[in-house]
């Protein structure tokens, strides 16, 4: 079928403007940035064949799943804007740059869920553990400090979300999933399009 742009749709063809007030609408704070740690593919097949297990044991719908190429840890949340703020861009880019440590190993132990948000969305999220792990949350959050940014407060609680479901799940034990980070990213998350981007990489060394 053929599709016609720039006049009124004929009978028997497709009219794109039937259901435009139905259009899926992309949030007003449309870019969100933040650091986080990113899988290689070896270790996101591995957690995903992991999920998979626990979408079958546990009866899971497979309606909100987290795209294995977005699979990450998270490590400070910067914020939410309309657009992707040049001055905000440049601090952190500077605080990358400012972090040194070796690389370390992770270790993923368990699988809960995460309480609040939407009730049919309720993160299930891998927790991990690890002193590197902690450490580079630290040592971020200081450059991030020096350079006039937040950073995430609080209790950090190292996780994975594999995706969102309207069950809760306990935390239990899972065969660890270990792995060596040597590497941690600046983010640009794209709400809406379910889309990361990534600004800047700095190695581990």
């Amino acid at each position: 079928m053929r599709l016609h742009f720039g006049r009124l749709a004929m009978q028997g063809e497709l009219n794109l403007g039937d259901n435009w007030q139905n259009r899926p609408k992309r949030p007003v704070l449309q870019a969100r940035l933040f650091f986080g740690i990113m899988l290689n593919a070896d270790v996101q097949e591995i957690v995903d064949a992991r999920r998979t297990g626990l979408i079958n044991d546990y009866r899971l719908t497979r309606r909100s799943l987290i795209g294995s190429c977005r699979f990450h840890i998270s490590l400070h949340h910067l914020g939410d804007y309309p657009r992707l703020p040049s001055s905000i861009l440049f601090a952190a880019e500077r605080a990358g740059a400012a972090v040194s440590m070796p690389p370390f190993e992770v270790t993923l132990h368990s699988v809960r869920s995460f309480e609040g948000g939407k009730p049919d969305r309720k993160p299930l999220v891998l927790i991990g553990e690890g002193e590197g792990l902690t450490r580079l949350h630290t040592i971020l959050g200081a450059c991030l400090a020096r350079n006039g940014l937040p950073g995430q407060r609080g209790a950090f609680t190292p996780h994975l979300t594999l995706l969102y479901n309207s069950r809760t799940i306990g935390e239990q034990p899972i065969e660890p999933i270990r792995f060596v980070v040597r590497d941690f990213v600046l983010i640009h998350s794209k709400r809406g399009l379910s889309e990361y981007e990534i600004l800047q990489r700095w190695t581990l060394h």
